[in-house]
């Protein structure tokens, strides 16, 4: 794809979500806030992820959400899940450690390695984002890190708008505070698969 067709296929994915919540708007706040909520806990990111994705892939597809789906997902995949989201977390809080210790101490070194983790915990963020959707879709987690990574590889340009629709989408969400619980999620995962969907096979 070149990047005319990149930034058609983001704002096909943000068009897709927009629709869907507008849709499936007790759907749209179910989803959101189970997945608030199994979130808490902070160590249940991954399989709370996991689960939202696929209740997303599901509606997609057959018009409703498959609870037997989330279900197999989760027995499937709940520790490769865990495991995946605990390795952002530790990325994300490298990151946040180096720009502390950069903002108080001023440190060129420390500067340039919160850059550099920045943007590791960045990609690795776009790379996992695929992943999950994978694991929804029933690869096995090999596959789906491969594949997150080979598709962030192969379409940068959309890696990089994935990213930025992402946060547009919360600074929208943002501006009526509750929303953030109660759209925002369901808004996210659904463009997630929407643009990935965009370039199957």
């Amino acid at each position: 794809m070149n990047t005319s067709d990149d930034i058609r296929s983001v704002h096909h994915g943000v068009g897709v979500a927009f629709k869907s919540a507008y849709n499936n708007g007790v759907t749209m706040v179910a989803v959101s806030l189970l997945w608030v909520v199994a979130s808490l806990p902070i160590i249940t990111i991954g399989p709370a992820t996991l689960a939202a994705y696929t209740a997303v892939l599901t509606l997609r597809e057959d018009g409703h959400i498959d609870r037997e789906a989330v279900v197999s997902a989760l027995s499937q995949h709940w520790h490769n899940s865990m495991l995946l989201s605990g390795v952002f977390v530790v990325f994300a809080a490298v990151t946040v450690g180096y720009a502390t210790q950069y903002l108080q101490t001023g440190a060129v070194q420390t500067g340039t390695l919160a850059v550099i983790a920045s943007y590791l915990t960045a990609h690795l963020g776009a790379v996992l984002v695929v992943a999950f959707v994978r694991l929804a879709e029933g690869d096995s987690v090999y596959d789906a890190v491969t594949s997150g990574y080979s598709w962030t590889a192969t379409h940068p340009f959309d890696t990089v708008l994935l990213g930025f629709v992402s946060l547009g989408l919360f600074a929208v969400s943002a501006v009526l505070t509750v929303t953030v619980c109660l759209v925002f999620p369901f808004l996210l995962f659904t463009f997630h698969v929407a643009v990935i969907a965009e370039h199957e096979g």
